[in-house]
């Protein structure tokens, strides 16, 4: 494993007969990013060594829902390999799903933000779900297990009432926890339009995509 300079990528890993080279993009500053990134390319060798090169730019790391299937099996061994189930799940078992608070968790795991977050919902520590949205579009989404909804949408437009909509439709930035209607994200027929949801919706500027965070009222 070695820094580099690279441009259009966070990390790369060359491998040929059982052996490979893994180089990290010497800008990344952030040492949970950095850290996952190394298990990220870990992943690839682990899993993918048919493959001689992988070249992983920063959409690839926010990939948790086989757009691209190498990258986000690569980010699920990254994701076990930081954060083990059963410490993860006692880590965060008093944590609410906020974005102040998932923060706490990455950082505690030395990992990415979104992958805290996916992690939190995958392991139904608390009743949540997550929606990752890019150029006006939703890419994934996922609920936990134990949230009252089941029906997420993964595609299409986000909902102009959502956090995710108005940020691509106006500029609007609600990272701050917002009600939200819950059919804006969830398609099950038993919601009203009373029921809401509460969104807190991080805004990745540099993808032009958003990150909402959502949980119970």
């Amino acid at each position: 494993v070695m820094d580099k300079s690279m441009t259009g990528a966070e990390g790369r890993i060359v491998q040929k007969g059982g052996q490979a080279i893994a180089a990290i993009n010497d800008k990344i500053q952030y040492t949970g990013k950095r850290t996952f990134v190394i298990a990220h390319e870990l992943g690839h060798f682990e899993l993918h060594r048919d493959s001689p090169l992988f070249l992983c730019d920063e959409s690839d790391f926010v990939d948790w829902h086989r757009n691209r299937p190498e990258e986000t099996e690569a980010n699920q061994f990254a994701a076990e390999f930081l954060m083990p189930s059963d410490w993860f799940t006692s880590e965060a078992s008093a944590v609410h799903f906020s974005i102040e608070e998932v923060n706490y968790l990455a950082e505690a795991s030395s990992v990415s933000f979104t992958a805290a977050a996916f992690r939190c919902v995958e392991l139904d520590v608390t009743p949540s779900a997550l929606a990752f949205c890019k150029n006006n579009e939703i890419e994934w989404s996922n609920a936990s297990e134990s949230f009252p909804y089941e029906y997420m949408y993964g595609s299409g437009a986000p909902d102009g009432h959502s956090g995710a909509g108005e940020y691509f439709a106006k500029g609007i930035d609600h990272q701050e926890p917002t009600e939200t209607p819950a059919d804006a994200w969830f398609g099950d027929h038993e919601i009203s339009q009373d029921d809401t949801v509460i969104e807190q919706c991080l805004v990745m500027s540099n993808l032009n995509a958003t990150l909402s965070l959502i949980s119970q009222v």
